[in-house]
């Protein structure tokens, strides 16, 4: 059985040039990192490419876009840019052979009514855009977004879609803290389907992609938590840009020890 493998997600890089990043992973000779792919953003791509073709990892995925798509936009522009940008995304990750490409769940959008209609359109979506990646064998997994007001799905919603359609998944668990989701339950519920984590930390109201080790979630229940009910599924550390990245790799080699 494969024990679980702890990324860096290139959130973290998003100000710093391809040069300083290939340097840094060079450096300290980082195995595993999670890409965010956003092909309507030429620049990024460039730059993630540039990487890519340039550094060889032991394993890659993928956050797929979502920078200019929003599944809970159900105007037809929104909804053909965002069909283009994932079947673009597919095409090009599958060079790399990725473990998974994240897709959110999706937040809703301000002043909009978050209501059953809305959220079997979205499910909807969803279903589409699995099934696309399926075409080019890669595993789309469904991440929990959303903070609050601006949540689309509840915890019991998001594990019913989750088993009820077999989806993969992915849990972010600063997001299931903020929503106060019960996280044994959720990680014991979808044990055979969550393929990955993001771990980042919070203070309890806002969404802040901080280090594990500054803010109110105790990561090493965690960690005994994942060992335990889902062994094999990957370790995303997904750290803000303004974060040191000193820090990141503290975090990533203890990890790394603690997940052995």
């Amino acid at each position: 059985m494969n024990k679980n493998l702890v990324h860096i997600s290139d959130l973290i890089f998003y100000k710093k040039s391809s040069k300083d990043i290939l340097e840094f992973l060079r450096k300290n000779k980082i195995e595993n990192l999670e890409f965010f792919i956003e092909p309507l953003d030429e620049d990024y791509t460039k730059k993630m490419l540039e990487i890519l073709e340039n550094y060889e990892f032991k394993s890659i995925s993928f956050h797929g876009p979502f920078r200019k798509c929003n599944l809970a936009d159900m105007t037809k522009d929104s909804w053909e840019k965002t069909l283009y940008s994932y079947e673009e995304s597919f095409k090009l990750s599958k060079k790399y052979n990725p473990s998974f490409m994240v897709l959110h769940s999706n937040e809703g959008i301000p002043s909009q009514k978050i209501d059953k209609e809305l959220k079997n359109k979205i499910s909807e979506k969803i279903d589409s855009l699995v099934k696309l990646g399926r075409k080019y064998d890669i595993d789309v997994v469904i991440e929990n977004v959303g903070i609050g007001k601006n949540m689309v799905f509840s915890q019991e919603e998001y594990e019913d879609m989750i088993l009820k359609n077999n989806y993969k998944c992915l849990i972010d668990i600063g997001h299931a803290y903020l929503n106060r989701w019960n996280i044994n339950e959720l990680v014991k519920k979808l044990k055979n389907n969550i393929l990955g984590y993001h771990f980042h930390n919070n203070n309890g109201l806002h969404d802040e992609h901080k280090p594990i080790s500054h803010g109110k979630i105790n990561y090493l229940d965690m960690v005994e938590l994942i060992k335990t009910y889902t062994p094999s599924a990957n370790i995303v550390l997904e750290y803000d840009f303004n974060e040191d990245s000193e820090i990141l790799l503290e975090d990533y080699n203890k990890l790394k020890e603690l997940f052995n």
